[in-house]
Order: structure tokens, then C-alpha cells, then sequence
């Protein structure tokens, strides 16, 4: 015990003057930081919100380590993550059959599609419908027979279309009836084989109103799969296109007003000074949106006066969150 005692009696503490330089003190460039590293720690980000790009990963790991990380190694980190969360983008294609089954298997009555093609000897995926059976029921039993109809781009792993069909309930919220894939631009045929499949989930309804923007191939589609159907475009997409063609302060003074206007003099009065002031405007309007906008022509009816596509573009904006996900996990959420 006295040798002992003797030892620490002659320790003396040592303090280090020199600048701490390791990763939890300051901001360096970590070499520790590899892929491997970065996918670990990105999936509990990854779990509380699937949408974060690699920007966001890069900013929350190096607040949180106080460490500088190269962008391309927090990309390919993060793919990494989402490959062992939601699994690889290519094997996505062959879990939407599993998902097809399953759901006719537990939600029998409802519509899943999925469209292929051909090329040589090779059979590849190209479209996909989906309106589950409480979607449909609910539209057809608790909703107003009216369509909003669009689609939104998705720039992520796999360039695309995402159209969708949503409704408005009781309480003037949004009610998605049915939505899909496709892989080619909003052609015509992708159009008439989705409204297609719409038709086949909701059936012949007697009244119906669909709205569209400004899609000639989503008009003529819907023109020849619902021919009864009462048709009206966004004002919004009107005005866009207006306004390339004609300038003025006039025509958007009195052309809103005229949208808005339930009282048919009152959509003549503010139509007349536009005309008066564009003569060819009328011949326009008639070749190139010769559908419904105005308030005063809509079918009283369906009890929406909706002049504007918003229920598409509020569920474009919700579904650009997971447009970096492989496809199943996007028909998931």
C-alpha cells in the first residue's frame, strides 16, 4: 500500500495546450464520413420523413456532427438508406403484382391495373391504375358528382406521370378517388386508358362534372370515354394561355369578375367590355377553351362552383414528398 500511495503521490496533471482539431470540437473535413457512415445515419432521418432529399440529410448530419460531408457522398449514402428501408427501385415493378393481388384479396371490388408493353422478347411496365373499393364507395355515396382531374411530373429516379381523380366531400375536402402511373408524357392514349379504368370503378353515373386544366389530350380523353359528362376547364390555365396572346389590363379586370359571376347578365355585362375591346377574342375562346368556366353556365346540379383545378394541384403538391421513393412505396402512402 505505501508503494502505492507513493506512485500517486508523485502524479502530476498534464494540460494540453494545444487546439483540439478532432470532428467534435470543429468543423473538418471528415474522412470517416463514407457512404456506409452516412446511409447508417440517415435512416432514422429517412423514418420520420421519407421525402428528404440528399440536401437535407447533408445539413441535418453535419449540424449534428459538426463535420463538413462532400454532397455526392451524402446522395449515394442516402440511396443506400432508402434501398434498405423501401427496397431497390428496380424490384418496385415486381412487388406492384404482389400489391395488385393483395388488395383484391383484402378489398375485393376494388380496381388495380397494371399496362405493360412488349419490346422483342422483353415484356416492360408502362402504366398503372388504382382506385381502392372505400375510395370508390365513398365517392359514389358520400361525395358530389363532380372530377378534378390531373397529373403531376415526377423528376426522381424514374421520369414520369402521376395522374389522379379527387373528389369533394360534404365538408368541401379533398376525397382521392383513384390514381396511377405512367412512364410516357400525358399522351392521348395514356389519358383514355386512365379515364378508362375510372369509368370502370365508378361506373355510368348520370350526373357527373370533370375539370380539367388546360390538357388537350386529358380534354379528348375525357370527351370520349364520358361523353355525358359535363366538362369544365381551370379559368386559371385559360388565363395563362390568354394572356400569351393578348395584353391588357382589361381582360383580366373583367374576365375574372365574368368567371365568378352566378347571374348570367352579369357574366354579359363584363364579357361585352372584353369583347369590345378584343373583337377576335370571342373566335379565340371558342377554338381553344370552348369548355366551361364561368359560374353562370355550370349545371346547378352538382352544387360545386369550383372555377379553378385546386383539388389536383393540392394533391400534385402532397405527392412531389414521395417522388423520390420506389414505386411501391409511393402507391403505399
Amino acid at each position: 500500500m505505501n508503494a502505492i500511495s507513493d506512485v500517486l503521490f508523485h502524479l502530476q496533471v498534464q494540460i494540453n495546450s494545444v487546439t483540439h482539431k478532432c470532428a467534435s470540437r470543429s468543423r473538418v473535413i471528415g474522412t470517416m464520413a463514407n457512404q456506409a457512415w452516412v446511409a447508417e445515419r440517415a435512416i432514422p432521418l429517412l423514418k420520420r420523413k421519407s421525402g428528404m432529399g440528399a440536401s437535407d440529410v447533408k445539413e441535418a448530419l453535419e449540424n449534428k456532427y459538426n463535420i463538413h460531408i462532400n454532397y455526392q457522398t451524402v446522395w449515394y449514402g442516402r440511396q443506400r438508406a432508402v434501398d434498405k428501408l423501401f427496397g431497390k427501385w428496380d424490384d418496385s415493378f415486381d412487388w406492384l403484382y404482389k400489391f395488385k393481388a393483395e388488395v383484391e384479396m383484402r378489398s375485393p371490388s376494388s380496381v388495380v391495373e397494371i399496362g405493360t408493353v412488349q419490346i422483342g422478347d422483353t415484356v416492360h411496365f408502362s402504366r398503372f391504375f388504382c382506385a381502392f373499393r372505400g375510395s370508390i364507395e365513398g365517392f359514389l355515396g358520400g361525395c358530389r358528382p363532380y372530377l378534378s382531374i390531373d397529373s403531376t411530373a415526377l423528376n426522381g429516379q424514374w421520369n414520369g406521370h402521376m395522374p389522379a381523380a379527387l373528389a369533394l366531400d360534404g365538408h368541401n375536402w379533398m376525397f382521392p378517388v383513384a390514381f396511377g402511373f405512367f412512364f410516357d408524357s400525358e399522351t392521348k392514349d395514356n389519358w383514355i386508358w386512365f379515364i378508362e379504368q375510372l369509368r370502370k370503378s365508378i361506373g355510368i353515373m348520370p350526373r357527373l362534372t370533370i375539370c380539367t386544366d388546360a390538357c388537350k389530350g386529358l380534354e379528348s380523353a375525357v370527351k370520349e370515354v364520358f361523353s355525358w359528362a359535363e366538362q369544365r376547364e381551370c379559368f386559371r390555365h385559360l388565363m395563362e394561355n390568354l394572356e400569351k396572346q393578348y395584353t391588357g389590363d382589361i381582360h383580366a379586370a373583367n374576365m375574372w369578375p365574368a368567371a365568378r359571376a352566378y347571374a348570367p347578365w352579369k357574366y354579359k355585362y363584363f364579357m361585352d367590355k372584353v369583347f369590345a375591346a378584343s373583337p377576335d377574342l370571342e373566335n379565340w375562346l371558342k377554338q381553344h377553351h370552348n369548355l366551361l368556366w364561368a359560374r353562370s353556365k355550370f349545371s346547378t346540379d352538382i352544387k360545386c362552383d369550383y372555377i379553378n383545378n385546386n383539388l389536383a394541384e393540392c394533391w400534385k403538391s402532397w405527392i412531389k414528398e414521395f417522388k423520390d421513393l420506389p414505386l411501391h412505396c409511393m402507391v403505399d402512402a
